[in-house]
């Protein structure tokens, strides 16, 4: 993205934030809207769970929409929308207990998948999928977290340092250890992958 795109976009979100601040109900819904999908994904890969996902995602909704008269743009909408995220992420977490995932969550829907590809690679692309997926599943939740934020939202380490709410040198460490994790689990999958 060009700096001026990029500038334009960054006008384009602080005046939806300021418009939603004011009560705009059409401004919030495109607030929902932009990062519906990119918080769902962040609330998943913490949780594991897709029906608690629909029902953490409303909350953190909520909680956006009511704080919103305290959002003064210290930080990027982005980055404060990501850290009520995970904060609700954690609170569900200690309430419920630390959760086990069923594997049939980590493997996901049929839907996907691309149809088009012939059925012998999309069954080893599913089958690619599905080692990764697991392999990113059973990494502690602040270093599935820091992999998530950086490889699915593609957050800079800074980006992900103010999320997180830690330093960038500690954003690079997390991302290290997981990535060795990463590593050590899909090793044996090496030839497949």
């Amino acid at each position: 993205m060009t700096e001026t795109r990029l500038a334009q976009s960054e006008q384009d979100e602080r005046a939806l934030m300021l418009a939603a601040q004011r009560g705009d109900r059409n401004a919030f819904k495109s607030i929902y809207e932009r990062y519906r999908d990119r918080l769902n994904n962040l609330i998943f890969y913490s949780l594991g769970d897709s029906l608690w996902t629909e029902d953490v995602l409303q909350i953190v909704f909520i909680k956006i929409y009511k704080g919103l008269p305290g959002f003064r743009f210290e930080a990027s909408p982005a980055t404060w929308m990501y850290r009520i995220a995970l904060n609700e992420c954690l609170n569900q977490q200690q309430r419920r207990g630390a959760a086990h995932v069923p594997f049939e969550e980590i493997l996901g829907s049929d839907d996907e998948f691309d149809r088009k590809t012939l059925p012998d690679l999309a069954h080893a692309d599913r089958e690619r999928r599905e080692i990764i997926r697991q392999a990113v599943m059973e990494l502690s939740p602040k270093l599935r977290g820091v992999v998530v934020l950086k490889y699915i939202e593609g957050l800079s380490y800074d980006e992900m340092a103010a999320v997180l709410e830690c330093s960038p040198g500690t954003v690079a460490s997390r991302l290290n250890r997981a990535l060795r994790q990463l590593e050590a689990r899909l090793r044996p999958f090496k030839r497949i992958l």
